[in-house]
């Protein structure tokens, strides 16, 4: 797979998660004076295996 291939299927994947990334950015947010590390970790987690969940599935459609 080439390179822009992978940041489409990335910007996709990013995209179909658009909940998780608010919830996220939201979580950050609201706490941004005060971040250390592992702060929305839930928030985050959450986010990462929608991205990856999308991403695999998309890139499996790809590669067929």
């Amino acid at each position: 797979m080439n390179r822009s291939k992978g940041v489409s299927l990335l910007a996709q994947g990013v995209a179909s998660c658009s909940t998780q990334a608010t919830a996220y950015g939201q979580c950050v947010a609201s706490r941004y004076q005060d971040v250390h590390k592992d702060m929305c970790v839930k928030e985050f987690e959450a986010f990462k295996q929608c991205v990856q969940k999308v991403v695999s599935k998309e890139k499996m459609v790809v590669l067929r």
